[in-house]
């Protein structure tokens, strides 16, 4: 017992406790958690995380309205202005949406294949000025080479060009635009005309000829 005492002297548990607090120093929380319920109070609608030190949001989990324990997408913010960095969708199939830091617009669309969310299926890029789609780029099976880049006026949303996986560039023919219509041109039969031609047909029918005749 005498030994026991001893050792616990030399080594006593407070020197072990704060060795340990030295080495978790460093790992202090940054951020805090916010929980907000529906409005049953029992299942979660969204955890907001906030940055400690500027108060700013870091991240926001929506939980889905049936099941609040399934993720429906994540909002991941700048840790210095808070705005609004990209969101990822888990509705359906799992896409990544991109947006502008300063103007807070969306820059690009990342969509993930239906079966195997590690690979690209097809990704939109946006005008920053209407927040239209200008591009398409649609991918292969194996989610990394593209197969077709789709061009797109923001303005009238129609598909300008495109480019296939043989680097040809496409471009749609518009059909011509007929400036009148067929039936415009075409002159009318003066009365006078008319007459002298229904006179010709009633005798020649008078007359029993046939047409094959008439040279």
């Amino acid at each position: 017992m005498k030994l026991l005492t001893a050792i616990h002297q030399a080594f006593p548990e407070k020197k072990e406790d704060s060795h340990l607090k030295l080495l978790y120093s460093n790992m202090s929380p940054k951020t805090r958690e916010e929980i907000i319920y529906r409005k049953n109070g029992k299942s979660i609608d969204r955890v907001i995380e906030i940055d400690i030190a500027t108060g700013s949001r870091v991240k926001t989990t929506h939980y889905d309205y049936f099941n609040d324990k399934k993720i429906r997408s994540v909002d991941e913010y700048d840790r210095n202005s808070g705005k609004k960095i990209r969101t990822v969708n888990y509705v359906l199939y799992k896409s990544i949406d991109e947006y502008d830091l300063n103007t807070g617009k969306k820059l690009r669309t990342i969509n993930f294949n239906i079966k195997d969310d590690t690979k690209i299926s097809s990704i939109q890029e946006y005008d920053p000025e209407t927040g239209n789609i200008v591009t398409i780029s649609i991918y292969k099976r194996d989610g990394k080479t593209v197969s077709i880049i789709k061009k797109i006026d923001p303005e009238t949303q129609k598909v300008t060009s495109w480019v296939n996986n043989k680097n040809i560039d496409y471009k749609p023919v518009e059909p011509a635009r007929i400036m009148t219509r067929s039936y415009d041109n075409i002159k009318l039969t003066e009365p006078k005309n008319k007459e002298d031609i229904a006179k010709l047909i009633d005798n020649l029918y008078k007359n029993q000829l046939k047409f094959e005749n008439i040279r």
